[in-house]
């Protein structure tokens, strides 16, 4: 693995800013954030602010595999590192070359959003002259290996109102920087988007209609929505003029076969055939996309496609604000009933999101493509 090169316009050590109460020099950053997909879009806010704070600094993201795709052609990043505790970094002595790894960076400043513990155990044993760590739920859950880090920043990221990439922004507000409001920072290349038209236009897809994604996939819990519920959701928008797509993983890919096998027209059955990359070019050309509170609802968002998402009850409205399309239209549908399970991994009796009705997604969408006239009730007659 080669060692990167100072970004251009690098002057002599003096010139730099400073960090550690003003004692240490700031030439070499690490932001971590090794949670799911969805999290680390979340972040690009983050490194774009810190990019415009430090412009000739040499800004580095380390994320978990398989999501430092999405970070590619990043115009704030210098550099992606990638941590792998399932293949790459499972055994101790690949775990001892990711340390070196880290230390032949000679980083000066990691800041930790989230630090899986043998990741956080590797900044430590790395030497990194100055370590950040976000207790983002105060000290009611500790981030692994706290006290071996410099600075604290404590939030109450359970408190409702608040959206994840303003809780990023204000890790460095508490750190004394002024960052400006961003949405999601994503870049899809031209040639992607080139292979996205051509792939497909070869699955099947009718030029002039505006297509409809969705995505039965989620992240476990209490997030299922029945298959018959998006079937039905298919019919209804094929009605309305959109060609419908699902996509998903290669693990999700029977559920959106019973979801294809259960609509009562076509649709264009997309899941386990996209790379990461493959999935934002499809996304850029979409008109609406449906799902849960996903990563990929993360992607569309950036991407400006207008969403609807479905959300469990209003006594969990956390998942409402901090984890919401942002800085792109979207609609909320929310369960009705209260959720019976003692937490969103220990969905023991799945009554809440099943009580959202087809129908409910639907008027979702019909006032999600309205215009501001028909909205407002003022369109002529």
């Amino acid at each position: 693995m080669s060692l990167p090169v100072a970004r251009e316009g690098a002057a002599d050590f003096h010139t730099w800013p400073s960090i550690g109460y003003g004692t240490l020099p700031l030439r070499r950053l690490l932001v971590v954030q090794t949670q799911r997909l969805g999290d680390v879009l979340c972040a690009t806010p983050l490194f774009g602010a810190l990019r415009r704070q430090f412009p000739r600094a040499h800004l580095a993201a380390l994320v978990h595999h398989p999501h430092q795709v999405v970070l590619e052609a990043s115009p704030d990043l210098d550099e992606v590192l990638t941590y792998d505790r399932q293949s790459t970094h499972r055994s101790l002595v690949a775990r001892l070359r990711f340390v070196g790894e880290l230390r032949a960076r000679a980083f000066d400043w990691a800041i930790v959003i989230h630090a899986a513990g043998s990741v956080a155990f590797a900044l430590w044993q790395a030497g990194i002259p100055w370590r950040t760590c976000v207790w983002r739920y105060g000290d009611c859950r500790k981030p692994h290996w706290a006290t071996k880090y410099h600075q604290h920043v404590r939030q109450d990221r359970l408190a409702p109102g608040k959206h994840e990439i303003e809780h990023n922004l204000d890790v460095l507000r508490e750190l004394g920087m002024t960052p400006e409001p961003s949405a999601y920072r994503l870049c899809v290349r031209a040639e992607e988007r080139c292979w996205a038209e051509a792939w497909l236009r070869e699955a099947g897809r009718e030029p002039g209609r505006r297509l409809a994604v969705l995505h039965p996939g989620h992240g476990g819990g209490r997030q299922e929505w029945p298959a018959a519920s998006y079937a039905r959701v298919a019919d209804g928008l094929r009605k309305r003029g959109f060609q419908v797509a699902l996509t998903g993983s290669p693990g999700e890919r029977q559920r959106a076969e019973q979801i294809a096998a259960e609509s009562e027209g076509p649709v264009l059955n997309l899941a386990g055939k996209l790379t990461l990359r493959q999935l934002m070019a499809v996304l850029e050309g979409a008109g609406l996309f449906v799902s849960v509170p996903t990563g990929p609802m993360h992607l569309a968002s950036a991407l400006k496609v207008p969403a609807v998402t479905l959300y469990g009850p209003s006594d969990l409205a956390i998942d409402h604000t901090r984890f919401c399309p942002y800085g792109s239209p979207f609609r909320a549908v929310v369960s009705p009933l209260p959720c019976p399970c003692p937490g969103h991994r220990l969905c023991r009796d799945p009554v809440c999101m099943p009580a959202i009705t087809p129908e409910a997604v639907l008027a979702a969408t019909d006032e999600l493509s309205a215009s501001p006239e028909e909205r407002a009730g003022t369109a002529p007659s």
